[in-house]
């Protein structure tokens, strides 16, 4: 074994100060105020600067640490947060264990990125933020939870912003040792290795174990000396753009991560896939079955009822296509024999990762209920004839993970009048009531010195960018009182930065207002190879640098969590302004709500859930039908309209109001928004419903799994044949005979399905009334059902129709299959 970065940090480090090492190696500390504080209090400028306490133990003199144990208010700082600490991590109970105390199975969750913190750069935006949170969130719950992941030698990028408004893309390369994760060995100590097949050959991929609190993510990285040049940086880049890496990126996080865990003796009971990028996972966990004695299908049964599949975005360049015969290429050793895998994801001539996940998942939810909606249009070609509201997509909204991004003075304040139970029960919508308690002007105080602190970082990344490039751009003072909009996001073209700057002469009247002035400050990344997100980032440089706008609109430069968490509570509007219903989700609005930060945002996402009226306001219309490029014009229009005459004159003359709605939005977001409300939704109604179909799929040697195939494939065989020979009313009386070709009754599902015409044939809330009792004409095949008759028949207002489709009790949708066959009454 050779000497390590922890083994140096624990020789030099005094007796009382060993535990410093274990909380080190444990993200948990970056969501505990106490811990960072404490990190803070050895070194201020290099916690400042790295936010990486591995990095500040390894380079803090042993000189420093001597005086700090001599140090009273140091040690008692410290003797508190490592007995937090260890209660943290050795709890007497939690809330997984009191409701599902026979789980002994783990949730597997593998995603492309993880936003845990700054000092562990793999994330790009809103994905890995989401992720990270989960994971937090699991953590707290107690879930039996392991996340699976990649290590990017150079992460994302870090952006720059020269002196034309271009952003530069800056790759540095990160040391695994100094970053707070660990490798993992082997029984032997040695470092473990995983065998990735590709092409004709083996990739190997070492792996590291990252903590956070009770959870484990596990990160691999094909960086290693038994790898060739072009394997070893396969991982170098988050999203690399090359198809080839991107290819080899994803079978190492899918693959080799099923492999990486059966290394390690985890069996998982749940498989969760957050996007379609670690969908290869599933065709592993197939191959295995099938190697087992299994047939495809019955293989299949297994994977797919114990498979989540959340997608997030309903923008097509979210969702990877790869030529399939590159695919194929690049997966040659490990499809011999098992060709038809790769069916499971083929759209025409590509392999859609989406699509692949899609079809090996039982539980498939989009981020918001909106976006469910719009994923189920996106999809419904999956299930023809199925109406669009029994498409199984649910929606699952994001939330965030309140310790997280909750700001310091706000934490405090919900301490004194809520009562420290807000911690540990966010998702209780009553709880936050007693924000109400909370005196105006001291929500107010603490407001206005989240904004002294994110002003401070303004001035503090000027200073530096100006140091960077060589000039001497004076940095105007900015007014804490003055109202000040935040925007800050990936600069993608359908978010609409520039939106605000549609009409400048406008804009130039509400920014210099001497009476009311606003700032605007701008924060977000565009991708490498966006063009167009890059050309907005430009626009608003340049707008932000004429001359009256020169001190009113900021850009924030390298956006990331660390700058995050100081806008989203140190600005007084987060604004929102996509095209219609390409925002997903979002979680930016919900960690600025959970501060007391109004939200003026397009009707989209989460928002069409959030808004109460009271909380924020709306951009254009509450409307949830699709927007073009035509609607810029009416919602800038909108923006500015809301501007002039709502929050600038609330803020500045009606400063009750304005306190009112802070409340409002911390009460109405903080519960409903939070990952804790989110992670339990997940658990009831997915998770758990995905355990219990792992325990019956899999005993007695997979009876489960081999009963619901056969049931599968002589549903499959006969189907074509299936028909709803007649349907006829006599009197009160509905009669419907039904031809099921050697298929029997329990095998189905007869019903009526009637309502109110909406648009052509589409029925909204439609009426479904299962007809019982069939009775068998003869040798046929031909069953009768019968049922009473609608008063309702016959009027040209309402439409009814009979409908057959496959049922088995351990299906978990009654459409997972996409079967139905129709026949109309009018």
């Amino acid at each position: 074994m050779t000497y390590s970065v922890e083994d140096a940090i624990r020789e030099k480090l005094p007796y009382p100060l060993g535990e410093l090492v274990d909380l080190a190696y444990n993200y948990w500390w970056s969501w505990n105020r106490r811990a960072t504080k404490l990190w803070e209090y050895i070194d201020p400028e290099h916690w400042r600067s790295y936010k990486n306490p591995v990095k500040l133990l390894f380079d803090t003199p042993e000189e420093r640490f001597r005086e700090l144990v001599k140090d009273d208010d140091f040690m008692n700082l410290y003797e508190l947060v490592i007995d937090q600490f260890q209660a943290y991590m050795n709890p007497s109970s939690t809330w997984f264990s009191t409701n599902y105390p026979k789980w002994d199975k783990p949730i597997v969750y593998l995603c492309m990125e993880y936003g845990i913190s700054k000092s562990l750069p793999i994330y790009s935006g809103g994905l890995g933020i989401l992720a990270g949170d989960h994971v937090k969130t699991a953590s707290d719950l107690g879930l039996p939870f392991i996340a699976v992941g990649l290590l990017y030698k150079h992460g994302y990028f870090r952006q720059e912003i020269d002196e034309n408004g271009n952003q530069i893309e800056v790759f540095p390369e990160y040391r695994p040792e100094e970053m707070p994760i660990k490798p993992v060995l082997d029984r032997n100590g040695e470092r473990l290795l995983i065998e990735v097949p590709l092409e004709d050959r083996t990739v190997y991929a070492r792996a590291f174990e990252v903590r956070v609190g009770r959870v484990k993510i596990y990160l691999l990285d094909t960086d290693v000396p038994e790898n060739s040049p072009d394997d070893r940086t396969i991982c170098d880049y988050l999203y690399n753009a090359e198809m080839d890496k991107r290819i080899k990126q994803e079978i190492l996080l899918g693959i080799g991560g099923m492999r990486l865990l059966r290394a390690l003796g985890i069996e998982p009971g749940v498989v969760h896939l957050n996007e379609g990028h670690p969908a290869f996972a599933n065709l592993q966990r197939i191959a295995w079955l099938m190697d087992e004695g299994l047939t495809f299908t019955e293989a299949l049964s297994v994977v797919r009822g114990t498979t989540v599949f959340t997608t997030h975005t309903p923008v097509p360049a979210g969702h990877d296509k790869f030529p399939i015969e590159e695919v194929q290429k690049r997966l040659t050793r490990f499809l011999e024999g098992r060709e038809e895998l790769l069916e499971l994801g083929r759209e025409g001539d590509h392999l859609n990762m989406t699509l692949l996940a899609i079809r090996t998942s039982s539980y498939v939810n989009g981020v918001s209920k909106l976006h469910a909606e719009v994923s189920k249009r996106m999809w419904q070609g999956l299930w023809p004839g199925v109406p669009l509201n029994e498409i199984p997509i649910e929606g699952i909204t994001n939330g965030v993970h309140t310790m997280t991004w909750v700001h310091n003075e706000m934490r405090k304040l919900f301490d004194r009048y809520i009562g420290k139970v807000w911690r540990e029960h966010t998702n209780i919508e009553g709880i936050w009531y007693a924000v109400e308690r909370i005196p105006d002007e001291e929500l107010w105080e603490a407001h206005l010195e989240a904004k002294r602190q994110f002003i401070e970082l303004l001035r503090r990344k000027a200073i530096e960018r100006n140091q960077r490039l060589g000039i001497d751009d004076p940095i105007p003072a900015m007014d804490e009182n003055a109202l000040i909009i935040g925007f800050a996001r990936r600069f993608a073209t359908y978010k609409r930065a520039t939106l605000i700057l549609s009409d400048l002469e406008r804009l130039k009247r509400i920014l210099n207002d001497p009476e009311r002035p606003v700032y605007i400050i701008f924060g977000g990344k565009a991708h490498p190879m966006d063009e167009g997100g890059k050309a907005f980032l430009r626009r608003v440089y340049e707008v932000s640098k004429m001359p009256e706008f020169r001190g009113k609109i900021f850009i924030i430069e390298n956006y990331d969590m660390g700058s995050a968490r100081l806008m989203v509570a140190g600005v007084d509007v987060w604004l929102n302004n996509p095209r219609r219903p390409l925002e997903a989700s979002g979680t930016s609005g919900m960690k600025a709500g959970l501060n007391g930060v109004l939200n003026l945002s397009i009707y989209d996402g989460w928002w069409v859930e959030g808004y109460n009226g009271k909380n924020g306001w709306v951009i254009g219309e509450e409307s949830t039908e699709p927007e073009t490029e035509e609607d810029d014009p009416k919602d800038a229009e909108s923006l500015y309209r809301i501007l002039e005459d709502e929050v600038i004159p609330t803020y500045y003359s009606n400063r009750s109001r304005w306190v009112y709605m802070m409340k409002e939005s911390i009460k109405s977001i903080a519960p409903r928004f939070s990952t804790h409300r989110m992670v339990k939704e997940y658990m009831d109604r997915f998770y758990s419903k995905a355990m219990s179909n792992y325990i019956w799929l899999t005993r007695d040697n997979y009876r489960g799994a081999r009963e619901i195939a056969a049931w599968k494939e002589r549903v499959m065989k006969a189907w074509d044949n299936v028909e709803i020979r007649d349907a006829s009313v006599e009197g009160d009386n509905l009669r419907v005979r039904v031809y099921l070709d050697g298929l029997s009754p329990e095998d189905v599902k007869v019903e009526l399905y009637y309502g109110v015409r909406a648009r052509g044939y589409e029925i909204e809330k439609p009426h479904i009334v299962e007809l019982r009792h069939p009775t068998r004409e003869g040798d046929e095949w031909v069953y009768t059902y019968e049922g009473s008759a609608l008063r309702h028949l016959g009027d040209p207002c309402w439409h009814y129709a009979i409908r057959v489709h496959p049922h088995h009790e351990k299906l978990p949708h009654r459409f997972l299959l996409g079967l139905v066959k129709w026949r109309g009454l009018d």
